[in-house]
């Protein structure tokens, strides 16, 4: 086999070959320190449940903040129904009263005119009357503590009286103010003197 030379081909002959290095390095010299936190990477059925989550706690949030408002008009609504009610409540129990004072003050018109003591011991005598019927009217009733046994419940002994005879001897001999229930309750404790046998 007849060997071929090869003839040595010159450098101008050959193609021109470069590499370019696209390999990227660490510039130390500008080399940014902030490290960027990665968030986790969590599988796609673990992120539908925490955006499920989210959306749950949102509208729990909402549904609370909606609840206290309600609460809060609740309230205020109660507060002023209770107010009004009181209200009625007052002027229920005032205006019979009222009717009292006018006699009272007619009393008094008739008393300045120069009116007669019997007149002016009548008039008051009325109101008096027409007083214990508008307290009878709602509920006030008068406790009955003359020549009845003492009874703590229902009245309070500011004093003893020496007696001589031994059937009054813890026995309201006197009533220096009249005591008062309401509706079976006690209102105002009777003060008595008490009987004391020596």
């Amino acid at each position: 086999m007849a060997e071929q030379q090869k003839t040595p081909k010159s450098e101008s002959d050959t193609p021109e070959f470069q590499v370019v290095d696209k390999r990227q390095f660490l510039d130390l010299n500008n080399m940014d320190t902030t490290t960027v936190e990665e968030k986790p990477r969590y599988p796609t059925f673990v992120e539908e449940l925490m955006a499920r989550t989210a959306e749950t706690e949102r509208k729990f949030e909402e549904k609370k903040k909606q609840i206290d408002e309600e609460i809060v008009r609740t309230k205020t609504r109660l507060e002023s129904d209770f107010q009004r009610r009181l209200d009625l409540d007052k002027k229920k129990i005032v205006l019979p009263f009222l009717e009292v004072m006018d006699n009272l003050l007619r009393a008094i018109e008739a008393a300045s005119q120069g009116g007669s003591a019997e007149h002016l011991l009548e008039g008051v005598q009325m109101t008096a009357d027409l007083f214990r019927s508008k307290l009878q009217a709602i509920g006030v009733e008068p406790i009955e503590t003359l020549e009845q046994p003492f009874d703590p419940n229902s009245a309070q002994a500011i004093d003893r009286i020496p007696v001589t005879d031994k059937s009054l001897d813890g026995i309201v001999i006197e009533e220096v103010q009249t005591g008062y229930s309401m509706n079976g309750h006690l209102l105002r404790p009777a003060q008595v003197r008490v009987g004391h046998y020596e």
